[in-house]
């Protein structure tokens, strides 16, 4: 597989999307957005995005909301919360309900992610 999956990734912290970038940029086609709202367009506006991944604590919009409203758009598109809290009762739900295929906590594990957005890439293909 010589092309690399498109992913996106969400965080309002540059730092997080920057490092996100440099950590992955040699196995995805990694894109970012500093808020939900940014990414909902960025994920509206590119149909070859495989994955998304989202900080759950943002200003104005949280990671859940975000993803759900992309939901709407692409009912079947894999999506996972990465956060530095605990998981709580609605992320636990949202497993349940399908909405997120899984949560990460921060600082990230590169294998885990890599491993994650593999296996749910190659199953959707």
């Amino acid at each position: 597989m010589n092309e690399r999956p498109k992913i996106l990734y969400v965080d309002d912290e540059e730092i997080n999307t920057t490092v996100f970038q440099l950590t992955f940029s040699n196995i995805f086609e990694v894109v970012t957005a500093g808020s939900g709202e940014t990414g909902i367009e960025v994920f509206r506006a590119d149909p070859d995005i495989k994955f998304v991944i989202s900080d759950m604590r943002m200003p104005l919009m949280s990671g859940l909301e975000f993803i759900r409203e992309i939901k709407t758009y692409s009912a079947n598109i894999p999506c996972t919360i990465m956060s530095g809290y605990q998981q709580g009762p609605e992320i636990t739900e949202a497993i349940a309900k399908g909405e997120i295929v899984d949560y990460m906590t921060k600082p990230f594990n590169k294998r885990a992610i890599e491993q994650l957005v593999k296996k749910h890439i190659n199953g959707a293909s």
